[in-house]
């Protein structure tokens, strides 16, 4: 089954904070078929994205991986099944026989079942929320010691908004610009929008399900706090990196029409 931590310190904030691809576990009926090994597998996944998701008071953190189930894309791609499926990755080394492969199909439908009544829960104290869907990526694909990819198409925070409805843009340019431009252990920040990662199924499904109710952001953050090819931490760099964007999230919740005027 999928494996997730569910916290609500204070259902009282309107604010839910997820990381999907956080985890790193497996079901054991499925180990026998995976066509990659446990680094490759790491080094797609979004190791340490629950830390930022803790920093507030109501969250969901995934601890399955998504080589599982990936709960960003729809059911007839949650699960994947031939390289194309995984960016080219090699990731079974046989077909998944059909019965587990309904029991994954299902273990996905029941996430969102409880994803539902989370947020349904939320609303019954608040008319509107924000949802935080937070993620990292990579930029050194080219190895260890190859130069990072270009900036030009690599920002360090991805905001992305293309799943939300037109009219929450201005919105999301006022948190950019509260990040943009800002210095961060010796950086300076380059964040924006809808550059590679514009948002998955996850907020597109949320919005859909609960249009007028709802701010989801999915949230990118480049991979310069962490080695992504170790997985090896880089804690200061990363403290600073949460905690900034907390602040700056936090104070632009405060500004935020959506929740003043209800």
């Amino acid at each position: 089954m999928i494996q997730s931590r569910y916290f609500f310190s204070d259902t009282l904030q309107p604010v839910l904070a997820l990381a999907i691809h956080n985890g790193h576990g497996l079901p054991e009926s499925l180990e026998p078929y995976m066509g990659i090994n446990e680094k490759a597998r790491r080094m797609e996944e979004d190791p340490y994205s629950d830390l930022m998701a803790m920093h507030y008071p109501n969250y969901i953190i995934l601890e399955s991986s998504r080589f599982a189930v990936d709960l960003n894309r729809p059911l007839h791609r949650a699960i994947y099944q031939k390289p194309e499926d995984a960016w080219g990755l090699p990731v079974r080394k046989a077909p998944l026989p059909p019965l587990l492969l309904h029991q994954l199909e299902q273990y996905y439908l029941d996430w969102y079942k409880v994803l539902k009544y989370e947020v349904d829960r939320l609303l019954s104290f608040h008319p509107f929320i924000v949802i935080w869907d937070f993620h990292n990526y990579n930029h050194r694909r080219g190895g260890p010691d190859a130069p990072a990819d270009p900036q030009i198409e690599n920002p360090d925070i991805i905001l992305g908004r293309n799943n939300m409805p037109k009219e929450y843009y201005p919105y999301v340019e006022a948190l950019r610009e509260k990040l943009d431009g800002k210095e961060v252990v010796g950086k300076i920040l380059d964040v924006r929008c809808d550059v590679k990662f514009p948002g998955g199924y996850l907020s597109r499904w949320l919005h859909d399900s609960f249009p007028g109710q709802v701010l989801v952001l999915a949230v990118e953050f480049k991979k310069i706090f962490m080695n992504e090819h170790t997985g090896m931490l880089r804690p200061v760099a990363y403290g600073n990196m949460r905690y900034f964007f907390y602040e700056a999230s936090i104070e632009w919740m405060q500004e935020l029409p959506l929740l003043k005027k209800r």
